[in-house]
């Protein structure tokens, strides 16, 4: 028993020795050819491209060299510039180009108007009524202005004249009446208090406030009509002058004639609105451009009044709307 277990062991000693001399025998035969394998073998590169032909290349040559005259292309018969993008706005559903004109983002003003003076806040449904430079005037009112003027720039407004406005006319009633046909004739002044009378001839110069003349009596003209009430109405004239107006006027026996006197109630809406009560035939300044102005006329609607010099006109006659 213990002989075959000795010949079993010498068996395995004699396959190990025998896979261990095969394991050296390779490693000596892989280590001789291992310079042949490490040496670069040549090839094309992927990177190497074939030639390309000669004509190919002079065409490209020529493409490059080729001078490129760069034009702007045109939407709707304006040339959009190259360096720069086009500005687009959505208003509700729809979508703006500024650089065209057939659809104004903020009407009145055009699209132009609005990037041309690189107003802020476009995107407010309001932008008109904003004033970008605070100079008392509007987007809107610079972009009306004739000719335009720049919202971005205070120096750069309309003629201040166009804030100031009649804000009310105030009557101030002067009544008088002719109350005899014999001379000398009485003139009496019913309103305003105090009343009071004046017995004139035709050359006499009369007023009814003390120290002032204002009317002159210029002729007297004997009148009777037919009257369905009493037979006949005497309606005698005595025509006079008003110094105060400059105007001829006719005074009718029994009946009053009213030479109500005007006043215009200017506001000026520039800064601190400051409000003036000019009577019509007098003077007054706006404040801050040293221009006096004198009052023409003042009706419900409206005033017209004209730059002066002293007394002599001075400019263009000017219009004040109501408002």
């Amino acid at each position: 028993m213990q002989n075959k277990n000795g010949n079993y062991e010498k068996g395995l000693l004699v396959a190990a020795a025998l896979i261990a001399a095969g394991i050296v025998g390779y490693l000596i035969w892989d280590s001789q050819s291992i310079s042949d394998r490490l040496i670069l073998r040549t090839g094309s590169s992927k990177n190497v491209l074939n030639p390309p032909p000669t004509s190919g290349v002079l065409a490209v040559f020529q493409r490059l060299t080729e001078k490129v005259s760069w034009v702007s292309p045109v939407i709707k018969g304006k040339p959009v510039p190259l360096n720069k993008s086009i500005i687009l706005m959505q208003k509700g559903d729809d979508i703006y180009d500024l650089q065209t004109e057939d659809k104004p983002l903020r009407p009145p003003m055009t699209n132009a108007f609005l990037i041309r003076n690189e107003l802020p806040n476009i995107e407010s449904p309001n932008v008109g009524a904003l004033d970008a430079d605070n100079d008392g005037f509007s987007n809107e009112e610079e972009f009306a202005a004739k000719p335009q003027t720049n919202p971005m720039d205070a120096k750069s407004r309309p003629p201040v004249i166009q804030k100031l406005f009649l804000k009310q006319r105030l009557t101030h009633d002067y009544k008088i009446k002719l109350n005899s046909s014999s001379p000398p004739y009485q003139v009496q002044r019913t309103t305003p208090e105090p009343k009071g009378s004046k017995f004139v001839s035709p050359g006499d110069e009369f007023g009814f406030d003390k120290g002032i003349i204002r009317f002159k009596a210029i002729s007297f003209e004997q009148k009777i009509v037919k009257d369905d009430k009493v037979g006949e109405k005497d309606v005698s004239e005595l025509k006079c002058l008003d110094s105060a107006t400059k105007k001829e006027f006719v005074l009718i026996r029994g009946s009053e004639t009213n030479l109500a006197e005007y006043e215009a109630e200017f506001e000026f809406r520039i800064g601190n609105p400051e409000i003036r009560k000019v009577k019509q035939g007098e003077t007054f300044q706006i404040p801050g451009i040293g221009i006096t102005f004198k009052v023409l006329s003042i009706e419900e609607n409206q005033a017209v009044i004209v730059p002066v010099d002293g007394e002599k006109p001075a400019g263009e006659q000017v219009t004040i709307k109501k408002g």
